[in-house]
């Protein structure tokens, strides 16, 4: 099997993990554990798109899915993979402009970090659509982990600054699933540059 169609399938089992996080308490809001899936019930839009790897997630997997049994990656796959990449893109930009807490120096840098992730998202998702097949379904799924990368920074940062008791098991579920990620996408760039 080819690196780009091998990696794509590895990438399968912490995006499903990510989408399934959806649904598992994450973080405390006042006295209870609530799930993202909660925390988007009546809540304003720009919330919801901040949240967009969770309802994503779970889409890119099926997408990825019908296109690895259907034994090429068609105009299907690609738009269908664009589309969703786009919506993620949604969490990066919502983080840049409204940011992560405060207006002090520390938020101002979360702020500007979220949105070198939107421009480098958008770089590599644009060279993606350049690539052949495989490869491109493989780099629209990278930009989905550089989209997700501010959200995983604000809960990594709720884990460290207000302390594990603060998050549930959804939230170390997404870092480590996010983590998992971060590891393919960076082999498979790895392997592409000495191939």
């Amino acid at each position: 099997m080819p690196g780009p169609r091998r990696s794509l399938k590895f990438s399968l089992p912490p995006l499903w993990l990510i989408g399934l996080c959806l649904f598992l308490p994450s973080v405390r809001a006042c006295e209870t554990l609530e799930s993202p899936a909660q925390l988007m019930g009546g809540a304003k839009p720009l919330f919801i798109l901040m949240l967009s790897p969770y309802l994503v997630a779970q889409l890119l997997v099926v997408v990825a899915v019908i296109a690895l049994a259907r034994g090429h990656a068609g105009r299907f796959a690609t738009r269908a993979t664009a589309a969703l990449v786009v919506v993620t893109s949604s969490s990066a930009a919502v983080l840049a402009i409204l940011g992560f807490d405060g207006h002090d120096l520390v938020a101002q840098l979360w702020r500007l970090g979220a949105a070198v992730c939107c421009v480098a998202g958008a770089f590599v998702f644009v060279r993606a659509l350049r690539a052949e097949p495989w490869t491109r379904l493989l780099r629209l799924h990278t930009a989905y982990v550089i989209f997700t990368l501010p959200m995983a920074a604000l809960l990594a940062r709720i884990v460290v600054g207000d302390g594990p008791a603060r998050v549930g098991v959804g939230a170390f579920a997404f870092l480590a699933a996010f983590a998992a990620l971060v590891v393919v996408h960076a082999r498979a760039f790895v392997s592409s540059s000495t191939a």
